[in-house]
């Protein structure tokens, strides 16, 4: 047997079990309500606060740099233009291109993991189409 097929037949068991875990966490019904609060990312550059009315704050960190930025805006929960639920639109009335939209795919009083929509999940790899947040403990 060819490597390139035994290699296919060992990354299929993970991409099977991928894509299940992705459509479960689609269905499943998050509660929204523990969006509300403080939230670092893992790598520790972003800091979310969400006020529960449609406003976050947003503090990002430059770790080479050492610049701070701070920022403000608005935020949607399940838009109804999306057809899937547990969704995050942030600045959804801007006509900028700024707007962006994650479905919420974790929700704990402790963790969140957002996947932006029409990209494939891919945890572990830093990049802006998966973000994943522990709450902040001040």
């Amino acid at each position: 047997m060819c490597k390139a097929l035994q290699k296919m037949k060992s990354i299929l068991p993970i991409f099977f079990t991928a894509l299940l875990l992705t459509g479960l966490s689609s269905c499943e019904k998050i509660d929204l309500n523990k969006l509300e609060g403080t939230w670092n990312e893992m790598d520790g550059s972003l800091e979310f606060t969400f006020d529960g009315n449609g406003k976050y704050q947003l503090h990002t960190y430059d770790a080479l740099s050492g610049e701070t930025e701070d920022r403000s805006g608005g935020y949607l929960l399940n838009a109804e233009y999306f057809e899937e639920n547990n969704t995050i639109t942030f600045n959804p009335y801007m006509s900028d291109f700024t707007n962006v939209t994650y479905r919420i795919v974790i929700l704990t009083s402790d963790e969140m993991a957002w996947q932006k929509i029409g990209t494939a999940p891919n945890p572990g790899v830093w990049a802006s189409d998966y973000r994943h947040f522990v709450r902040a403990r001040y």
